[in-house]
């Protein structure tokens, strides 16, 4: 497939060569277990819901609460694994489950510990759990991305100041490539113009824990880059 003269040609042809890079992104519905806490402070408070649809970037749930809030606390059991996640509310509905009106709530997440994110990830992926937890969950998230370098170096380093300004990356050394990991989004239309997203996967150490996070940008033809 040619794209022309598109600064971006060289990336996005990687990028559809290598399905492995998409399935991370995919999306796997069935129910599963979720709770959600609307105080952080009362761990005892939990509002049982009922989980429809997960990806390595959000999940969509279902729960008999109205949550006024835009981002709120959540607990997850995938597997046999329970685990908070930090939810941002992209928008919500309402649907009929068990004769009766529950509210829907479509999300990204916000804020996930870097292993948690990985269990996610081989849930979406049905990928075996490893048999030594304590050993490396996902080295290739860990690791720098070749799609990065591909990126034009302007806008490589938008991508990393926008990720360290919003504590979603540590600054990196002179010299050295930010650990993190790139997956093509598709082409879009933004204000008229096409545009390019891109989702961003970055890590960052905060206190005792590494946590992950996810973060959409809109890349213009002219090297525009801003957070979607």
């Amino acid at each position: 497939m040619s794209l022309g003269n598109s600064i971006f040609s060289d990336v996005i042809e990687w990028f559809l060569g290598r399905a492995g890079d998409r399935r991370q992104y995919q999306r796997r519905t069935g129910a599963f277990h979720v709770w959600w806490l609307p105080d952080a402070n009362k761990a005892n408070d939990l509002r049982q819901g009922i989980g429809m649809e997960v990806s390595a970037n959000g999940l969509v749930f279902i729960i008999r609460d109205k949550i006024d809030t835009k981002e709120f606390n959540l607990i997850v059991r995938l597997r046999e694994q329970r685990f908070p996640i930090r939810c941002k509310q992209i928008r919500s509905d309402s649907v009929q489950h068990k004769h009766d009106t529950w509210n829907r709530y479509y999300c990204e997440f916000a804020g996930i510990a870097a292993d948690h994110w990985d269990a996610v990830v081989r849930y979406v992926t049905d990928t075996p759990e490893p048999v030594d937890r304590r050993a490396t969950e996902n080295p290739a998230a860990s690791q720098s991305d070749d799609a990065y370098r591909l990126l034009p170096v302007a806008i490589q380093n938008k991508i990393v100041a926008a990720l360290i300004a919003s504590k979603k990356l540590e600054e990196p050394k002179p010299g050295q490539t930010p650990l993190i990991k790139i997956f093509y989004g598709g082409l879009v239309n933004s204000g008229g113009k096409k545009a390019h997203r891109f989702n961003v996967h970055s890590r960052v150490q905060v206190k005792d824990e590494m946590m992950a996070y996810d973060t959409r940008f809109l890349v213009s033809e002219e090297g525009d880059v801003k957070q979607a």
